[in-house]
C-alpha cells in the first residue's frame, strides 16, 4: 500500500479559477524559493523585495481558490515511531556539525551512547 494511497483532493473553486489558482501556486513557490536563497545569504536588496512581492500577490490566491491534498494516514503504528527500543529519541544520536575548513555541515552519529 502506497503512502499517498488514502489523500483526499479538495479543490477551493471551479476549474477556471482553480487553474488560474495552481499557476499562481507554482510562481509562488518559485518566489518563496528564491527568497530563502537570498535570505541565507543575508541579501536583502531590490531582488529580494520583488521577489517577496511576487510572492505576496501569488500565494493568498492559491490558498484560497487553489487544490490542495489532506493527508489521511494513520501515524499512530509502531512503524511511525520516533523512538528506538530503549525508549531513547532517534535524534539523540545525531547532531550536526561544522567542517572548519569548508564551513559545510555534517552529521555525526553518537554510536557508543546507545
Amino acid at each position: 500500500m502506497d503512502l499517498f494511497d488514502n489523500d483526499i483532493k479538495v479543490h477551493n473553486s471551479r476549474p477556471p479559477l482553480r487553474w488560474f489558482a495552481n499557476i499562481c501556486e507554482s510562481i509562488a513557490g518559485w518566489a518563496i524559493l528564491h527568497i530563502a536563497y537570498l535570505d541565507e545569504d543575508n541579501n536583502f536588496g531590490i531582488r529580494y523585495k520583488m521577489y517577496s512581492f511576487v510572492h505576496s500577490l501569488t500565494w493568498p490566491l492559491a490558498n484560497k481558490y487553489g487544490t490542495f491534498y489532506v493527508f489521511t494516514k494513520d501515524l499512530s503504528g509502531p512503524e511511525w515511531n520516533d523512538y528506538d527500543e530503549h525508549g531513547n529519541p532517534y535524534w539523540f544520536y545525531t547532531e550536526w556539525q561544522e567542517d572548519p575548513e569548508t564551513g559545510d555541515a555534517w552529521k555525526l552519529i553518537k554510536k557508543g551512547d546507545k
